[in-house]
């Protein structure tokens, strides 16, 4: 009963002024806006619950290690790459192409090689409660911390190598944006590039609070709850705040282009330099009916088409 009286509650926020006090004669960005504005609120304010417990986090600084740590590129797909759909295959080749540190193409097997997770997440996983997106989630938390490096999830279309200012970087996520399909979006970072050096004090928070979400809850409170979790984290711990403080704030925007907006744009060289410049990798999806039937001559055709090259 004590959590579901909060989720209620959140989503009966969403509802009234999200929807119900969303006037009909705003445009349809400005209703985008205000709903969107809606269940970040609400969904902060769910996890109000858990303030005593973030603010109680303290980082664990590793210690100096002076010699280089061998640092890897992660990426997974639990059914394994060979069964992986086209445009999944076509990004895998493009990291081999373009990450310069070693990578580990993982899978529901071989991923238990690298990382070892608490009983709780291990059941709850097991049971169904946590999907294959949000268990990968976990996993990339825990690779990154125990091993360093950088992950990418396996729809990230390399273009060129990671800029090497975010590889200077101990700790580094993109910030989510404000363009991304016009009206913006209510996660706060994105998660499917992350930087980030072994053990790092901001990630091992983070993953703290993750594990203890797991243990309280059964069920997501959205489909970003990974991004709502360390939102929480940096505005209500001051020293999560302090860390997050030193990462440069970049947008994600540029690397949300060639896919999501052109994807169905006739292909050209000049074309696709243009739109790919600006970020090393650009996002993807094998749901969107472009990746499984793409129309020929088309930038999506090109991208799945990297997989034969």
């Amino acid at each position: 009963m004590r959590y579901l009286f909060p989720s209620l509650l959140m989503q009966a926020k969403i509802i009234i002024k999200g929807h119900l006090l969303n006037p009909l004669w705003h445009s349809h960005y400005a209703r985008r806006k205000k709903r969107r504005d809606a269940i970040v609120e609400a969904k902060m304010g769910y996890l109000r619950q858990y303030d005593s417990y973030v603010k109680g986090i303290s980082p664990v600084f590793p210690a100096e290690d002076k010699q280089k740590l061998q640092e890897y590129a992660f990426t997974l797909w639990l059914q394994g790459e060979q069964q992986a759909p086209p445009i999944v295959k076509a990004c895998i080749q493009s990291m081999r192409a373009h990450i310069e540190l070693p990578l580990k193409v993982l899978d529901e097997n071989t991923i238990f090689d690298w990382i070892s997770l608490p009983d709780h997440i291990m059941e709850k996983w097991r049971k169904g409660l946590i999907t294959r997106t949000h268990f990968s989630d976990i996993c990339r938390i825990e690779l990154l911390y125990e091993h360093g490096g950088i992950w990418a999830d396996a729809t990230d279309f390399f273009t060129a190598p990671v800029t090497p200012l975010i590889m200077q970087e101990d700790f580094f996520i993109f910030m989510a944006g404000s363009n991304i399909k016009r009206g913006g979006t209510h996660a706060f970072v994105q998660s499917c590039f992350i930087r980030a050096a072994k053990g790092h004090p901001l990630l091992g928070m983070w993953r703290e609070f993750l594990f203890h979400y797991w243990e309280k809850e059964n069920n997501l409170i959205d489909y970003f709850t990974l991004h709502f979790l360390f939102r929480y984290l940096v505005e209500n711990n001051d020293e999560a705040a302090r860390l997050f403080s030193k990462m440069p704030k970049i947008d994600q925007d540029p690397t949300h282009v060639l896919f999501c907006v052109y994807r169905d744009a006739p292909y050209s060289p000049e074309f696709y330099e243009k739109l790919t410049k600006p970020a090393f990798f650009q996002k993807t999806t094998y749901k969107d009916k472009s990746a499984k039937n793409p129309i020929p001559g088309t930038m999506a055709e090109f991208i799945i088409s990297y997989k034969d090259r």
